[in-house]
């Protein structure tokens, strides 16, 4: 079946979703549900998989500040690292096996990650420079990206000179939404109403675009969904925003 994906015409856009991005419950739940749409393909790697789990605790399952220090400086405990791994393995069902990215490790591409990417990010940069030399290799239109909430690691005008867009979640949302509105709106109507336990309403989907810097969708479905609600009110942390 052929992709159709609206930035990237003629080819796939690859996303390479760093684990920043794939650990905030309602975020992950809506770039998925993106990616069920058909706008893009997610990808990602076992390193990945091994930070989402290392910090799963602290991001998701803490209550509170106190909690969150506390989880950060523990291992990860066996009934941590099972939520977390149910957590994944909805990611993968979601993608199929198609998710991971191999290779990434190896000095050939390594070797090719601009030196102002922060050593720790390297493995996320050096999985987009996979993607990008297989699509080069195969002669095919793919865009490749790379999502994260780190931005400042990642080097973006270095990773930029060599092809690979290094964006936050929330331009990546507002680059998806300027591109195709009615498909990004199939999606967010149905991470809407798939969240039951507990609700999430119109409101508060506005509230995570803000927050998570896509304020140009969340203004845009605002005016649609009749909500008179400024962008500037929804400020504040979902309470939502973790998973059981």
């Amino acid at each position: 079946m052929p992709n159709d994906h609206p930035l990237s015409p003629g080819g796939a856009t690859l996303a390479i979703l760093d684990a920043n991005v794939l650990l905030p419950p309602r975020l992950s739940d809506l770039l998925f549900d993106l990616a069920l749409e058909g706008l893009y393909h997610p990808r990602w790697t076992q390193t990945i998989e091994s930070e989402f789990i290392a910090n799963f605790a602290e991001v998701v399952l803490a209550k509170d500040k106190k909690e969150r220090k506390a989880m950060k400086a523990a291992t990860a405990t066996p009934e941590h690292i099972h939520k977390a791994m149910r957590r994944l393995q909805c990611f993968r069902s979601a993608v199929g096996p198609a998710y991971e990215v191999l290779l990434y490790d190896k000095h050939e591409y390594q070797s090719k990650v601009p030196l102002s990417v922060h050593a720790g990010d390297v493995h996320v940069a050096s999985a987009a420079l996979v993607l990008q030399t297989l699509a080069q290799d195969e002669g095919v239109a793919d865009r490749v990206l790379v999502v994260s909430d780190n931005l400042a690691h990642l080097a973006v005008a270095a990773m930029a000179a060599k092809g690979i867009s290094v964006v936050s979640p929330g331009n990546f949302i507002d680059l998806l939404n300027a591109a195709a509105p009615a498909r990004v709106e199939n999606a967010l109507q149905k991470t809407i109403s798939d969240l039951e336990a507990p609700p999430f309403s119109h409101e508060d989907l506005l509230r995570l675009l803000v927050n998570r810097g896509a304020k140009d969708t969340a203004t845009f479905y605002a005016a649609i969904w009749g909500l008179d609600i400024a962008p500037s009110r929804l400020q504040g942390r979902l309470s939502a925003d973790r998973t059981k």
